[in-house]
This record gives C-alpha cells, sequence and structure tokens, in this order.
C-alpha cells in the first residue's frame, strides 16, 4: 500500500512538474489568454504559478501524514515575475525549506492550521532566494490549496 501512495505522489508531482512546465515555457505568440487584457491595462498584479509542493510529516522515523500546497506567487511589476519565473526552481525549493521547518516544530499538528502564517513563512523563504540579486520580487504568496493527508497505515 506504501508503494501505491508514492506511486501516486510521484504520478500527481510529475503532473504538477510538467503542467507548471508548460505553463511557463509556452510561445509567448501562442495566442491570448482571458486574463491578458486586463494584466496589459492595469498594468499588474502579476502571477506565477509555483505549482504543487508536496512535505512528509514525520514523528519518530516514520511518515504519519503528507503536507500539499499549491502555491501562486504574485510579483509586483513585469520585471520581477520574469525574475521570479526564470528563478523559480531556486524560489520552489526555499518554500520547500520553510515548509519542512513548519512540519517539523508541528505547525501542521491540530485540528486548526494558519493558513496566514504558512504564506507568510513561504514569502519569507521564496523572497529569501533574491535578496542577493533584487531585493524582494514577491509581494505575497497566495495560497491556493492547503491539504493535511493523514498516512492511515503505518
Amino acid at each position: 500500500m506504501k508503494a501505491v501512495l508514492l506511486f501516486a505522489v510521484a504520478a500527481a508531482l510529475a503532473f504538477a512538474g510538467g503542467y507548471g512546465f508548460g505553463r511557463f515555457e509556452a510561445p509567448q505568440g501562442a495566442g491570448p489568454t482571458p486574463a491578458a487584457p486586463a494584466e496589459t491595462v492595469a498594468g499588474g498584479p502579476y502571477y506565477v504559478e509555483a505549482g504543487q509542493l508536496v512535505v512528509p510529516m514525520l514523528e519518530r522515523g516514520r511518515t504519519v501524514a503528507f503536507i500539499l500546497t499549491q502555491v501562486t506567487l504574485e510579483a509586483s511589476s513585469a520585471d520581477d515575475a520574469l525574475l521570479v519565473r526564470r528563478r523559480l526552481p531556486h524560489a520552489r525549493s526555499a518554500m520547500l525549506e520553510s515548509l519542512f521547518d513548519l512540519a517539523g516544530h508541528g505547525r501542521f499538528n491540530g485540528p486548526a492550521v494558519d493558513p496566514q502564517g504558512v504564506a507568510t513563512a513561504l514569502l519569507a523563504g521564496a523572497n529569501g532566494s533574491f535578496v542577493r540579486e533584487s531585493g524582494q520580487p514577491i509581494r505575497a504568496v497566495l495560497i491556493d490549496r492547503l491539504l493535511r493527508q493523514d498516512n492511515t497505515r503505518l
């Protein structure tokens, strides 16, 4: 059963990675999107899909649950959005480190999770990966999905 669960998680991550790659690497002249005119008229905000982040929760060396998070990053300018897209693997890595830290300190234990606290930690982590280059290009981290999946088979 663990193999089936791991296979399902791996398949979901592969799908999310392929979707994210196709979404960000699509040719620019592929056609207008419904949100494109609003972005050019209003001048922003600019969003970058960061995809899914999955972190295991460990207890005494066993995986007791998985935390699944779907994240969108908000940049304040087109240049910042382009920078975030180019360095997205670094931002994702920093956000994963933040999620591992939160899980390790028990922030996902209990019946309720503070999504604003999680978003703040992810924002600090993601912007931390850009400090040397250009300050803080990410204005906000928007959590599209925050889910705890308990591992019933221990």
